[in-house]
């Protein structure tokens, strides 16, 4: 598309960077592209995406209203003392569970924190509407996902050493699809989700000689 541009990173994050500085928005939708042939070569991992500004429609401001308020309709009847607020990043849209009672939904790994997401997407959301749904309580996810992207990092490392297979421990459908994005911008590394229900393991693995990489989620 022509409001499309190319931006290259040493990092996804360095790529995205690039992005917001040039449309001078926080918020902008992307794609990874391939990385060329001598950056697998060489080592030299370079991220390209293709990004431009995100624009909110309508259905996108309805469906927003649409999660808040049952988001705040359940917490109310369930007789939880939190708040709830939104914020708008690039991938998705994070709901933040605030207050006394936010300890209740980070226990048990937030296992019940994960449920709650899943009621609200089901409930809320109908089709593809490009964004990614996120209902956090405090920073437990945030963390979550400074760890993962460490992990990701470690993993690869360890699958290029050994040229062996790594399997993850069980992640629900978010942590999945960050360690696909995360994974796919390696070039040379290639993931499957692997398992049934909510929550999967991930198969992380390098690339083979017909070039097949992509990353597979389920």
């Amino acid at each position: 598309m022509e409001d499309y541009r190319e931006f290259v990173g040493n990092t996804l994050e360095e790529a995205k960077e690039k992005a917001r500085d040039y449309f001078n928005c926080n918020h902008i939708e992307y794609e990874l592209m391939p990385p060329k042939f001598l950056t697998v070569i060489t080592g030299k991992r370079d991220i390209r995406i293709k990004a431009k500004k995100k624009e909110f429609t309508p259905e996108h401001a309805e469906t927003r209203q649409k999660i808040k308020q049952l988001l705040e309709s359940i917490i109310k009847e369930s007789g939880f003392s939190l708040s709830v607020s939104e914020t708008v990043e690039d991938e998705a849209v994070r709901y933040v569970l605030a207050g006394e009672d936010v300890n209740v939904f980070t226990d048990s790994k937030g296992r019940l924190l994960d449920s709650l997401q899943h009621i609200v997407i089901k409930a809320t959301v109908r089709g593809d509407l490009g964004m990614n749904i996120i209902v956090d309580a405090g920073d437990f996810k945030k963390e979550r996902e400074d760890f993962i992207k460490s992990y990701v990092n470690k993993i690869s490392s360890t699958v290029r050493r050994s040229n062996r297979p790594y399997i993850t421990k069980p992640m629900n459908p978010a942590e999945r699809r960050m360690v696909h994005m995360l994974v796919q911008a390696e070039g040379d590394l290639k993931s499957e989700s692997q398992g049934e229900g909510l929550y999967k393991k991930i198969k992380i693995s390098r690339v083979t000689n017909n070039g097949n990489g992509s990353s597979q989620e389920g």
